[in-house]
C-alpha cells in the first residue's frame, strides 16, 4: 500500500507565519511540523475513511488491531505521527509489530473518559465554586480571527510543551473543533483550550455502517439499529494551557470545563475522553475535576516515523497548565 499527498499545493504553503483561514496555518518551519501539513493535504481522503480521524496534529486510527499490518505501517510512514487505539490487551502485540517494522512507539499514554452527563454535572459543580477572576474574558476563536491572534495561541501552546495546533484546527476545523481564548483586560492572551470532535457518526460514502468508536465506560455502540438511534459523537479536550504568570491559580480546570460545556451544547457530544501522559499528575487532576476518570479497557499508542518535531523536544516534559 502506497500513500502520498501533495504538500506544495497553494493551500498548504510552507511558511513561518500562519496561512489564511483556508490554509493549514502551521506554526514554525515546515520541516518541524510536516505531519500537520500532511494531515491537511489528506483531509478529504481521511474524511472518506471509516475508523480514521484526526485531531489536527496526528492521524487517529481507531480499532487499530483490526487493520492489516501492512496498512498500519503504510499509514504511519505516510502520516509520520499516528495514534493507534485498541483494547488494552491488544496493545503489547500491536507495539511489538510496529517496532518490528522499524517504527518508533510511545506507550506512555493513559486514557481518561466519562459520559457527557457525568462530565456536565462535574463542570456545573466546578462552575459554582470556581469562576474566572474579574478582568478575564473568555471568547471563541472564529474563522475570521486574524493571523496574529492565531499565532499568539500557537506560541502559548509551544511554550506550554504542546505541539502547536494548525490554524485550520484552531479556527474550527471544518466544524469539527472549537478553541476558546482567555484574555485579560488589555486583550492579551493568558490561556486557551481546544476541543476536537473525533467520532464521525456516519459511515463513509459507499462504505459499511460506521464502526463503533471508543466504548468508554460501557458506552453503547454508535449505531443501535433496532431502535434507530443516531450514532453518538465523542470529543477530546486538547491543548489546555496558561501563560506562566497565570499558572498555579486553579484556572486550568475551569478553562477546560468551558470547552467541554460548549462542546456538549454545540455538537451534542455524548462521550468525552482525554489522553494524558502516564506520569502527568497535573493533567490527571485537571481532567478529574472535569469529571473524567481513568479508563482501563482501551488505550492508545503513538507511532512515529520521519523527521522529529524539533521544536517540541525541549518542552516535552512540561504538560501541566492548572
Amino acid at each position: 500500500m502506497m500513500l502520498a499527498f501533495d504538500l506544495d499545493r497553494d493551500d498548504a504553503p510552507q511558511q513561518r507565519r500562519p496561512a489564511p483561514a483556508d490554509g493549514p496555518g502551521c506554526f514554525g518551519e515546515a520541516a518541524d511540523y510536516r505531519s500537520q501539513r500532511i494531515l491537511y493535504a489528506a483531509r478529504g481522503w481521511i474524511a472518506e475513511q471509516d475508523g480514521m480521524t484526526t485531531d489536527g496534529r496526528s492521524l487517529l486510527l481507531l480499532h487499530a488491531q483490526r487493520t492489516l499490518p501492512d496498512r498500519r505501517e503504510a499509514l504511519v510512514r505516510c502520516f509520520e505521527r499516528v495514534l493507534l487505539h485498541a483494547p488494552r490487551p491488544e496493545l503489547p502485540a500491536l507495539a511489538a509489530a510496529l517496532r518490528q517494522a522499524g517504527l518508533s512507539v510511545d506507550e506512555g499514554l493513559s486514557v481518561m473518559g466519562a459520559p457527557a452527563g457525568e462530565v456536565r454535572a462535574a463542570v456545573q459543580g466546578l462552575g459554582r465554586f470556581r469562576s474566572f477572576p474579574p478582568g478575564l474574558r473568555l471568547s471563541r476563536v472564529s474563522p475570521d480571527d486574524d493571523d496574529d491572534a492565531i499565532r499568539a495561541i500557537q506560541e502559548l501552546q509551544a511554550e506550554s510543551g504542546h505541539a502547536p495546533l494548525p490554524g485550520w484546527t484552531l479556527r474550527g476545523g471544518d466544524g469539527r473543533s472549537l478553541t476558546l481564548a482567555l484574555r485579560d483586560g488589555r486583550g492579551e492572551l493568558v490561556g486557551c483550550t481546544t476541543l476536537c470532535v473525533l467520532t464521525r457518526p456516519e459511515a463513509a460514502e459507499g462504505g459499511r455502517e460506521a464502526l463503533s468508536q471508543l466504548g468508554l465506560l460501557g458506552a453503547p455502540p454508535l449505531w443501535i439499529s433496532d431502535v434507530g438511534e443516531a450514532p453518538s459523537w465523542t470529543g477530546m479536550p486538547i491543548c489546555t494551557c496558561l501563560r506562566d504568570d497565570h499558572r498555579g491559580r486553579g484556572l486550568g480546570a475551569p478553562l477546560q470545563a468551558a470547552a467541554l460545556r460548549e462542546g456538549h451544547e454545540r455538537f451534542g457530544i455524548r462521550w468525552f475522553y482525554a489522553l494524558v501522559r502516564a506520569g502527568d499528575e497535573i493533567a490527571k487532576r485537571m481532567n478529574a475535576r472535569c469529571g473524567l476518570v481513568p479508563h482501563r479497557a482501551e488505550g492508545f499508542l503513538l507511532a512515529t516515523a520521519g523527521p522529529s518535531e524539533r521544536s517540541r523536544r525541549h518542552t516535552e516534559a512540561r504538560r501541566g497548565s492548572g
